[in-house]
């Protein structure tokens, strides 16, 4: 079957297609296995998001008390305290228990982090240039309206009786939370601080991000599961009882060792109140099915985590109360489980061999646990919200090698995939680490999967993985069979199973907001902010280059020295110590994670977006300026002021919706427009972005991390091409002001990529990735493109082709476009509509308009309808 690109979608909709009302729906259609996870699917969707600061506020409670005392004790404490007065809530019908929260869907708040925008979200204070900026939607396809006994403060809920307390620890916070007391510490101690200031002020990065600072790691999970909480707890008395503090670090192990076992301790208890909980509601239970489920579910609560699990029961539930628990010590995103398939596997097996399980159960259970992932949300200022679309991409992959660099996939990693198909949520996502040695059988499973629309699995090089982590030994000295143990951690992001720190980072560089600071002499138009000395005249390429060189240069280097006194406060307010449990050689050396305590620590990274457009822009400007003289610089800039002519949207406004009022700069915006442009097999801007890249590696990688090491180069946008966007002018690739940049890294801006899916392939693997911890791809396909045994065997093809020249990763959006359009107008017809937007996939009825339109207008590839 031929692929080929299909016309550039309209918007608004034609009258034709108005009255056109059928699309090609999905190939395969899921539904959850059993009659109770349909139940269960439908309460997820009908739920309210809640906010919960009931942890938060027994952890300010207990922390104030323990004023004085070392952090690490004092965290520990606090930390123990809110987990074991939590209010266990088991809810109906569900086999794996425990939850961060006492609502199906749910976001604990971390207040030690930040607190300065939970009262102005409850006030409904914020300002109207944010909401512009920063839009993100309603969620659930609803007007979201007060009720009896609830607040709402944006897309979240909050009981009454909730509210005072809540702004009553924020009230302690205020000025002591990381999030304060970093800018404090900047602005008193970072030189130069007024450029970093600045960099905020024109939105070269976002305003917050310390909200959830923490993330893309994938934990340690065998500790939890296959030793037990009580072996950690007799190591640390071990390590305690052999130690004397002959130093101030040897004094901070002990220090460290005891605040584990309180932490571990403190785990035990949690499951335990939930063991109760279960065994008083089965003392209520009518239903007899019910009531022996309640008291498997108390027995396995009473043995693990505290013990290593006996089957796979025990084992999924020590996993996800290992997940949940680290989830509570750290405000975290991108916290992802990993190889689960690899590590359940042999309980799996065991189980199914002694007939105590079928895979029909398995598959129910993992359907269950795919709501527990999705009722697992976060709370953060609109900002982020806005730039991750309130997604916490929690990554489960499939597939790879295993130690010895034998295939490691295995029949539940096929159940994994099938519950995948059945219960589409959110979260987890899925990946599939494809190498060399990938069976076609995984493979094919992988495609049914894709064309059920949830927009996962996305598809991993599992070689390139294995690669990056060995390419650099100079300051680490990775062992081959923990690089083989590799996980996705994150979005798209490289990580090893339960070794390495978490990809821990400061989020996203505004990239084409530095091309307008050099196109404008140093000063950003919008806000009217100098953010660089006069620049000069700009006369030849060849001094555009380097002055864009020179501004780039100087704010990446303070975005990334910012973090380094954002973390070092994060150290003295909030220090990792269950999560540092639960990572290996934290305990045996007697550090946390955050202080070199991982068996490797070289993981820090880097994320931006827009370059896509930054290359189109230097091509168009390379091209038509100064090799056709076409027009000249001066002309070119005033029709960027201009926007060519169009009319001063709102900043929600698509390019597709923004109205010409004035022809005089149309020529010059079709010369642009007509430039070379990324996505089509073109030498002439691919080596531009190549280039662009290779200068964003080298000043990223030359610079020193938070834990000593260099940074990581890393290319990620998540979904800041949003709001990033919003705050840009016109460019000189022909994207108007306030439009979306280009989503991803690799992928085309839409409708540019006219020569087909394989052109837009050979240009993304022009860009080694080898040396990045990241890099995206993002791809739309008519349902008609992969339809059938025979599609999907050319999806595998492509696949396979890519990654053989070296690309590292792709994902698929398999969806008509008209029913996008459909969904955009009638969001009361879709709610359980699931698209991927970056290395995660959300509800379409949850995704901000402009973020819709972006999905919308990407190129779809497909045959004719």
């Amino acid at each position: 079957m031929e692929l080929k690109k299909s016309q550039t979608p309209t918007w608004p909709p034609t009258m034709e297609e108005k009255e056109e009302s059928g699309f090609v729906d999905r190939e395969v259609k899921g539904q959850p296995s059993t009659e109770r996870n349909k139940r269960i699917k439908q309460r997820y969707l009908d739920a309210r998001l809640m906010l919960d600061p009931e942890f938060s506020v027994l952890f300010t409670e207990k922390w104030r008390e323990c004023d004085g005392e070392p952090v690490l004790i004092r965290h520990a404490k606090a930390y123990a305290y809110a987990l074991e007065n939590v209010t266990p809530s088991i809810l109906p019908d569900e086999l794996i228990v425990m939850q961060k929260t006492r609502y199906t869907r749910g976001a604990p708040v971390h207040l030690q982090y930040s607190q300065q925008f939970y009262p102005i979200m409850l006030s409904h204070s914020e300002s109207v240039e944010d909401k512009k900026i920063y839009d993100i939607g309603m969620g659930g396809g609803r007007k979201h309206i007060e009720s009896k006994g609830l607040k709402q403060c944006g897309i979240y809920a909050i009981r009454d009786e909730d509210v005072q307390p809540l702004l009553d620890a924020c009230n302690y916070w205020k000025g002591k939370c990381i999030d304060e007391a970093a800018e404090k510490f900047i602005n008193e101690n970072m030189p130069d601080a007024e450029t970093f200031n600045n960099g905020y002020k024109v939105t070269m990065w976002p305003l917050s991000v310390v909200s959830i600072m923490e993330g893309r790691w994938v934990p340690a999970y065998d500790i939890i599961v296959e030793r037990g909480l009580e072996n950690v707890i007799k190591e640390c008395k071990e390590h305690i009882a052999n130690t004397l503090p002959t130093t101030y670090d040897v004094a901070e192990k002990i220090l460290f060792w005891r605040a584990s076992i309180i932490s571990c301790e403190a785990v035990i208890n949690w499951s335990k109140n939930y063991a109760q909980q279960a065994r008083i509601a089965a003392d209520t239970e009518t239903d007899m099915t019910r009531k022996k489920e309640l008291l498997d579910i108390a027995e396995r609560l009473e043995w693990v985590p505290a013990k290593p699990a006996r089957n796979f029961m025990e084992a999924l539930q020590s996993a996800w109360i290992g997940h949940i628990a680290v989830g509570h010590d750290c405000s975290v995103v991108g916290l992802s489980p990993g190889r689960w398939g690899q590590l359940l596997y042999p309980y799996y097996k065991k189980d199914l061999k002694e007939g105590k399980l079928t895979r029909a159960q398995v598959i129910e259970v993992m359907e269950q646990i795919r709501i527990k992932f999705s009722g697992n949300e976060y709370i953060a200022p609109r900002a982020w919200s806005a730039m991750a679309s309130g997604n916490a991409y929690q990554h489960l992959v499939v597939g790879g090698v295993d130690k010895n660099g034998l295939p490691a996939e295995n029949d539940l990693e096929f159940d994994i995939l099938q519950a995948g198909i059945n219960m589409q949520t959110i979260q987890p996502t899925l990946g599939v680490q494809v190498s060399s040695k990938t069976s076609d059988k995984l493979m094919m499973k992988a495609a049914e999967c894709c064309k059920s629309g949830g927009g996962y699995p996305a598809f991993f090089n599992n070689d390139i993985s294995i690669q990056h982590l060995l390419i650099d030994e100079s300051e680490e000295d990775i062992t081959l069979e923990d690089a083989r143990d590799v996980a996705i951690a994150g979005c798209v992001e490289i990580g090893t199973q339960g070794t390495s720190h978490g990809i821990t980072h400061p989020a996203f560089f505004n990239e084409p907001k530095i091309l307008e600071i050099v196109l404008n002499d140093g000063v950003d138009p919008r806000t009217n902010v100098r953010c660089y000395d006069p620049l000069g005249k700009i006369d030849s390429y060849e001094k555009l280059w380097d002055t864009w060189c020179k501004v780039e240069s100087k704010y990446l280097k303070f975005y990334m020295d910012s973090w380094n006194y954002t973390v070092e406060m994060r150290r003295e307010i909030n220090p990792l110590v269950f999560a540092s449990v639960l990572m290996k050689d934290c305990i045996k050396t007697g550090r946390p994670m955050d202080e070199n305590g991982c068996r490797y620590n070289k993981s820090v990274t880097l994320l931006n977006s827009g370059m896509v457009n930054v290359a189109n822009s230097f091509a168009a400007i390379k091209k038509c300026v100064f090799e056709e003289k076409l027009f000249t610089l001066d002309e070119l800039k005033q029709s960027l002021k201009e926007n060519f002519g169009y009319e001063k949207s709102d900043s929600r406004t698509s390019m597709l919706e923004q109205k010409r009022i004035d022809m005089k700069w149309a020529k010059i915006h079709k010369l642009c427009l007509d430039a070379p442009k990324f996505g089509n097999d073109d030498d002439y801007v691919d080596s531009i972005f190549v280039h662009l890249w290779q200068h964003y590696k080298d000043i990223v990688s030359k610079q020193t991390t938070y834990l000593g090491y260099h940074w990581v180069p890393a290319a990620l946008s998540i979904s800041s091409h949003g709001p990033f966007g919003r705050v840009c002018g016109a460019t000189p690739d022909g994207r108007l002001a306030g439009v979306t940049l280009t989503d991803g890294i690799l992928s085309a801006t839409p409708g540019t990529d006219v020569n087909g899916p394989m052109a837009l392939l050979n240009s993304g693997i022009k860009l080694d990735c080898t040396d990045m911890r990241s890099v995206q791809l993002n791809m739309k396909f008519h349902p008609n493109a992969v339809k059938g045994t025979e599609g999907s065997h050319h999806l595998v093809d492509l696949i396979r082709g890519y990654f053989s020249k070296g690309g590292y990763h792709v994902q698929f959006n398999i969806v008509d476009s008209k029913m996008l359009r459909d969904a955009q107008a009638h969001p009361e017809n879709y709610r359980d509509l699931i698209v991927r937007v970056a290395g995660f996939s959300a509800y379409w009825v949850e995704l901000g308009k402009p973020i819709q339109d972006e999905i919308i207008a990407r190129t779809e590839y497909g045959t004719s309808v």
